[in-house]
């Protein structure tokens, strides 16, 4: 019982202590997401891309957005911090609300210069017609060859090229390039979340699951205890009734009422006295009459024979000394 308990006592410490790290490695830093700038759709915190570069991106986005709700962002910053590149692009595409509410069809294109990294992430609307599989060949193909030279301006547009041409294939339209100037600010509708916000884990919900797990155990075990104790049960029951089944020696004598076989007589009585009487080693077989020694019937033993005379008759014919009785 007391390694049980030791036992059980690690257990819960290493759940506990592997959820809390879990949940400080998931909590949300949101404090490091920049805002939007008043354009939108580009965001050089880095300066890695030229003037006319973010009016080409803008100014075809503005189009995309008039005829399909697409969104395509490019975001080049300095640092993620020590905030994963993943966690740090859904918490950005999240907080500026990348794509239609309605679609949820953005695109945000991430690069983080001093971790030498990029992602991409595409809103719901479009996890079933722009699949990651699909992101992954493209940025392979059309941004890592000028991002491994740090050529991050020519990378961004083939990738830009490329994601557009795919917006046009899905919702079959021709984005063209509107004039710059024409392009006014972009403000973000506050439903404008096409991913999936990670909930912020705060330590009531950690102490909340915790408990949660702790219960679910605690039932596991008592149910592993209760089938065990029945089938322990069963099973001493069982091994009880063969044991005594196996032990029990037949009483001898006469049972009034019942049966009590003999291996040298069989004489049940004419009155039906004492049912079927076994007798002595010298008694008869069926016994008739009303009297205590009346010997009717087949009498066996060394008598032998039928009896059907009077108190003291002895049995005649078919007896086992041989011969026929007398009378």
């Amino acid at each position: 019982m007391k390694n049980y308990k030791r036992v059980s006592a690690l257990l819960f410490a290493v759940v506990f202590v592997f959820l809390v790290l879990c949940s400080c490695g998931r909590i949300k830093v949101s404090g490091n997401i920049p805002d939007p700038t008043d354009v939108f759709y580009v965001y050089d915190e880095a300066d890695v891309l030229d003037g006319s570069l973010e009016e080409y991106i803008v100014g075809r986005n503005a189009d995309l957005y008039n005829k399909c709700g697409g969104q395509i962002v490019v975001s080049c910053v300095k640092t993620t911090g020590s905030e994963d590149i993943a966690d740090y692009a859904r918490e950005m595409f999240n907080k500026w609300g990348v794509g239609s509410s309605e679609k949820n069809n953005g695109v945000l294109v991430l690069l983080s210069i001093e971790e030498d990294d990029y992602w991409v992430l595409q809103g719901k609307g479009l996890e079933d017609l722009l699949q990651s599989g699909t992101l992954k060949l493209l940025l392979n193909d059309k941004l890592e060859p000028y991002f491994a030279k740090k050529q991050y301006a020519d990378g961004v547009r083939a990738l830009f090229d490329a994601l557009v041409e795919k917006f046009e294939q899905i919702y079959s339209i021709t984005a063209v390039q509107l004039p710059a100037d024409s392009v006014g600010s972009y403000t973000p509708e506050p439903e404008d979340v096409a991913a999936t916000e990670k909930e912020p884990v705060t330590a009531w919900k950690v102490i909340t699951t915790v408990s949660s797990i702790v219960v679910a155990f605690t039932v596991i075990v008592i149910l592993i205890i209760i089938i065990i104790t029945v089938v322990i049960t069963v099973f001493i029951i069982i091994a009880s009734v063969f044991s005594a089944g196996s032990g029990v020696t037949p009483p001898r004598g006469t049972f009034r009422g019942g049966i009590n076989v003999n291996p040298h007589s069989f004489r049940p009585s004419g009155t039906f006295h004492g049912g079927f009487t076994g007798g002595s080693h010298h008694s008869g077989g069926f016994t008739f009459g009303g009297s205590h020694h009346s010997g009717g019937g087949f009498s066996g033993g060394h008598g032998g024979g039928f009896s059907g005379g009077s108190h003291h008759s002895g049995g005649g014919g078919f007896s086992r000394g041989g011969g026929a009785g007398r009378r």
